[in-house]
């Protein structure tokens, strides 16, 4: 029997109110519990497209659902755009460290051909607007396939870090999914304090495959990357963090001595937009005054269900408990 199944055996129905009496996951009765003090902005989709943490309502295009991973989600198109903006996000615009957690149930995505159209190549999952930019301060989206994985999703997170000293103010770490047309649990986050972006699917440490534009600080296949600040010189730390000692900051991986990419800091004045089911400049009119439609991207075609953004990093522990949670619709 499956720990999910001795989990959901133990349940009973001895409340007054005859709701079951749950045995608690990680130490939590339910999902909203898990860093709450650090939960900065929960998008549910129920039927709507609110920010429930911030009772923010949104302005939706074409706005669609369907039955989700925890009740309805947001539900994208391969025919039209669909996507929804939101304004006064200043909790998101002020993070330094932070984590993305969602639901999604994606197709692969299909290669424009150098010709723009609706659902083909890049399509854009949610950004924090910046509207004097090309990209956002953070970007999350659906990759083209990657040849060397053609039966896996790949999700790329671009982060824009423009404090004062740091050369290499873009970074895009790579996560390959293996889930096609099938709910999967995506955390990522991004940990100010040692640089280190993590990828968690399905409750698990996954592995961040490339990061772009950037040939230093990869960790191994297995585990996570330290981002630096400007060029560390060298190929990066190897080794599955955090158990082998060499796969640690400070290690050969880093003969410049380059800072780490440290606490983010986006563009000024503080940005408190963001667009779900959409990059910034695939919306009409784009969200930025820089750019428009791009023939290599477009909005996104699948589902979205639980997303949740936290001004930290969620620990391995925390990450897990919250899938085990959803999962059980709690």
């Amino acid at each position: 029997m499956s720990a999910m199944a001795l989990i959901l055996a133990g349940c009973s129905s001895d409340d007054n109110d005859g709701t079951p009496d749950l045995p608690p996951i990680g130490g939590y009765d339910n999902s909203d519990e898990v860093a709450a003090a650090n939960l900065v902005a929960k998008w549910s989709f129920e039927n709507d497209l609110k920010d429930s943490k911030n009772n923010i309502a949104g302005v939706g295009t074409l706005a669609g659902y369907s039955v989700g991973k925890k009740g309805q989600a947001f539900q994208g198109s391969s025919t039209e755009a669909r996507y929804a903006i939101y304004n006064g996000e200043t909790a998101v615009g002020a993070v330094s460290s932070f984590s993305l957690a969602f639901w999604m149930k994606a197709g692969q995505t299909v290669p424009d051909g150098g010709t723009p159209g609706q659902g083909k190549g890049a399509q854009g999952i949610f950004s924090l607007v910046n509207p004097d930019g090309f990209w956002g301060g953070l970007n999350l989206f659906l990759e083209n396939p990657d040849d060397n994985n053609p039966t896996k999703l790949r999700i790329k997170m671009d982060i824009e870090n423009k404090r004062t000293g740091v050369v290499w103010q873009g970074q895009g770490p790579i996560f390959n999914v293996a889930s096609i047309d099938t709910w999967v649990h995506i955390v990522l986050t991004y940990d100010a304090a040692t640089s280190r972006f993590s990828a968690y699917q399905n409750g698990e440490l996954g592995a961040v495959n490339s990061l772009s534009g950037v040939p230093y600080g990869l960790f191994g296949t297995t585990a996570s990357n330290i981002l630096y600040g400007n060029d560390p010189g060298g190929p990066g730390p190897v080794g599955d963090y955090p158990t082998d000692p060499a796969a640690t900051p400070g290690s050969n991986g880093n003969p410049n001595s380059a800072p780490l990419y440290g606490a983010l800091e986006f563009a000024t004045p503080a940005l408190s937009q963001v667009v779900i089911g959409s990059h910034q400049f695939t919306t009409t009119p784009s969200l930025t005054t820089v750019h428009g439609t791009e023939p290599w991207s477009t909005t996104y075609a699948g589902a979205l269900d639980e997303f949740r953004i936290y001004k930290s990093a969620l620990t391995l522990a925390e990450v897990n408990a919250l899938f085990l949670l959803e999962s059980a619709n709690r």
